[in-house]
């Protein structure tokens, strides 16, 4: 999370700005032969020393901070802790920069586009308290006075509100109204002219893009349709292939018929027959009709050939 400075210079040249609890952050430096980072409040302490371009971190400091010279010596920080807060000096060539760092306790909240989401916060509006103010990293979402006047920040027209006579009983919880993907960022909670921090003070919304159907971005939309087509299309083949599979076995599995063992179809032309038929209470079979034809009786006497018909019991 990249730190928001405030855009105005002090006669001092001091800048003053905000990181979220466990980001990183940088604090701008001066670039010169010799640059020098310390911290004098709330304790004092040399952070780094730069000679030409060359930083020496010292050792309590090594493990999360590194000057940068390719950012005209820039401080950073890489993960911001509570203590990180407090007033820091570069100095540069005898030239000094005094820098207000402020870490803040955050809290994440999301919201979907175009949705409302209300981010509470609370503070003791009893006494002496002359106005509310909610800024959206540092630039102003809603100024809201004791006599009941609300001027929203650029953007946030027609948007933002507190709640109902919240006010009075120390509720100056922010609600936002149709929100869009460009207000995701750091919202900060401050009464009576930004000097008394609500409770909670501060919290990063998170805007999710809202899925449409039958509109909206089109791109998106096609592009979570994908998945689903190739998914049905797989399925579909798992299906065909599985019922090809079965209907293979289920042919495989089909008793063949073996013609080999049934009665030989008798031709009409054929001799033989092994048809049974009945005479009275007995039963014959054909078995054989021959025919004989005596060669030596039929070349020596010219007669015609015998017929023998043989029957078996």
């Amino acid at each position: 999370m990249k730190v928001y400075w405030i855009l105005t210079l002090f006669l001092t040249g001091a800048y003053s700005g905000f990181v979220a609890l466990n980001h990183p952050t940088s604090l701008p430096g001066s670039c010169g032969d010799k640059v020098v980072w310390r911290k004098i409040f709330p304790i004092k302490a040399t952070i780094a020393e730069c000679q030409i371009k060359k930083c020496i971190i010292k050792e309590s400091f090594q493990e999360r901070f590194t000057v940068i010279p390719e950012k005209n010596c820039s401080l950073f920080i890489k993960s911001a802790k509570r203590n990180d807060r407090g007033e820091y000096v570069c100095s540069c060539n005898g030239f000094e920069r005094n820098v207000n760092l402020e870490v803040v306790v955050t809290i994440n909240m999301t919201a979907v586009e175009m949705g409302n989401i209300t981010l509470p916060c609370s503070g003791d509006t009893q006494r002496d308290v002359r106005d509310v103010t909610w800024l959206y990293n540092e630039q102003k979402v809603l100024h809201y006075t004791a006599n009941g006047a609300t001027k929203p920040g650029d953007g946030y027209e027609g948007r933002v509100s507190l709640t109902d006579d919240g006010f009075k009983d120390g509720d100056v919880s922010l609600t936002i109204s149709g929100v869009r993907q460009t207000d995701a960022g750091i919202y900060r909670c401050f009464l009576n002219d930004e000097t008394i921090e609500g409770d909670p003070h501060a919290y990063i919304l998170h805007v999710i893009e809202k899925l449409n159907s039958t509109g909206g971005n089109q791109t998106e939309g096609n592009n979570n349709e994908k998945p689903t087509y190739i998914g049905l299309i797989l399925l579909f083949s798992l299906i065909i292939c599985f019922l090809l599979i079965l209907l293979c076995r289920k042919k495989m599995a089909s008793p063949t018929v073996d013609t080999t063992d049934s009665e030989p179809v008798q031709e009409s032309g054929q001799k033989h027959s092994t048809r049974p038929f009945y005479s009275g209470d007995e039963t014959y079979e054909l078995s054989n009709l021959r025919m004989n034809v005596n060669n030596d009786h039929s070349n020596s006497s010219g007669s015609k050939p015998e017929l023998t018909k043989k029957v078996d019991d």
